[in-house]
């Protein structure tokens, strides 16, 4: 088991977010988020060298996002929200995802053996994120994609309940 932090470098969790060992070393970080104007998420290491990336495809009644590494599929994720917990599959790896996007905790598993669990974490500095616990390490970098592709779900829902109560906050009054 090998623990690893996906934190979010600033409160939205927009653009920019970097993953730590154990240790809180930096390892790689990811780029990129989902919405109008960028489709995905890249995942570098600190040297800025490629790993991965995910990218939105489709937008129809369910999302569909696409994992790669080295121009190369992994699978594809598909979000399917119930009433209290949602399900993904990621296609290809048969990962399922099983978790919830109020308290960002979620069990990923190939079968019935565990692939990695993801909850919440909050910072000494109060920037928040998650914790990954892997169980085997060769499954990092997809285990990072999909792990990132929640947090991102998690973001873009609070950015939405946000605006639904309050609209007019990013608009600037003069």
């Amino acid at each position: 088991m090998t623990i690893y932090y996906l934190v979010n470098q600033n409160i939205g969790g927009s653009d920019s977010q970097f993953i730590f060992d154990h240790q809180m070393q930096p390892l790689m970080i990811l780029t990129g988020r989902f919405g109008l104007n960028q489709n995905g998420i890249r995942l570098l290491t600190i040297d800025g060298q490629y790993r991965g990336r995910v990218v939105h495809r489709k937008s129809n009644f369910a999302a569909t996002y696409e994992l790669q590494t080295d121009r190369r599929t992994l699978g594809q994720m598909t979000k399917m929200t119930g009433l209290w917990h949602q399900f993904a599959y990621v296609s290809n790896l048969k990962w399922t995802v099983l978790g919830s996007v109020t308290t960002n905790t979620y069990q990923v598993t190939h079968g019935i053996h565990p692939v990695f669990d993801a909850h919440s974490i909050v910072t000494s500095k109060k920037l928040d994120g998650l914790q990954l616990t892997l169980a085997d390490d060769q499954d990092r970098i997809p285990a990072f994609l999909v792990a990132a592709t929640l947090n991102q779900w998690v973001l873009l829902s609070q950015r939405k309940s946000k605006h639904l109560f309050n609209s007019f906050e990013d608009i600037a009054i003069n």
